[in-house]
């Protein structure tokens, strides 16, 4: 599997704390069958930033410790950016970053507003050539508005959180995840990973597993899996 929404850096944002945290996850990874996490620290504007700053020399470090530890996870950097309204002008000025595609982006879904604006701003970020990626919109009061499946006819991305197909996020989140799997507005299942042991890189399997038993295996390996590898695929690299 590649799980492409992990908070697996230590110490940026309400993720993993230390470097013992971190390789745990790591580990807990490898054996549920994850062969690349992408690490998507929070960007929120005069909150967390941190991940942003930090996140090439944490994730040089990570690499490193993962080959010391013989760990065999391979690891990118990208970011899950809650949206404002400069977003599109910081991507323009190289201030954000993109998947290693170079194409795709994580715009979290905010949790608990719909803005306004959001609309024009996914419509701003596909005219620019990037394909947004909304993060858990299952989660969100725009799982209400006509945005998770505008998005998907433009051209734009989804993905849901495991933990929202297995329950985590109680009945309706649950409810809404299937329903989007089911119309084919889902594109990629992670596992937003953020602790050890808790909220970790198991759910990501366990969601696996519910799509084969409910929906075929097909499916399950395409929300899981072959449909990533376009996303930490570098664009020069896959050639498309």
């Amino acid at each position: 599997m590649i799980d492409i929404h992990a908070h697996i850096l230590p110490g940026v944002d309400d993720g993993s704390q230390d470097w013992e945290e971190t390789l745990q996850m790591c580990k807990t990874a490898v054996e549920v069958g994850i062969t690349h996490m992408v690490a998507t620290p929070h960007f929120i504007p005069g909150a967390y930033t941190r991940g942003i700053k930090n996140g090439p020399q944490l994730l040089k470090e990570l690499k490193n410790r993962l080959a010391t530890e013989s760990i065999p996870l391979e690891v990118s950097l990208a970011a899950e950016i809650e949206p404002f309204p400069e977003m599109v002008q910081w991507i323009e000025e190289g201030r954000l970053p993109l998947y290693p595609s170079g194409k795709h982006l994580l715009v979290e879904a905010p949790l608990y507003t719909s803005p306004s604006w959001m609309k024009d701003l996914l419509e701003d970020l596909l005219t620019l050539g990037l394909v947004p990626i909304l993060a858990h919109p299952e989660r969100s009061p725009i799982a209400y508005t006509p945005i998770p499946e505008n998005l998907v006819k433009r051209g734009g991305e989804i993905q849901l959180d495991a933990g929202s197909l297995l329950g985590l996020w109680g009945k309706e989140a649950q409810k809404r995840a299937w329903v989007m799997v089911g119309n084919g507005w889902a594109t990629y299942v992670a596992s937003d990973s953020h602790k050890a042991g808790v909220r970790d890189p198991k759910l990501l399997r366990k969601a696996r597993e519910a799509i084969a038993r409910e929906k075929g295996e097909e499916l399950a390996l395409a929300l899981t899996e072959e449909r990533a590898k376009k996303v930490v695929t570098p664009w020069c690299s896959s050639g498309t």
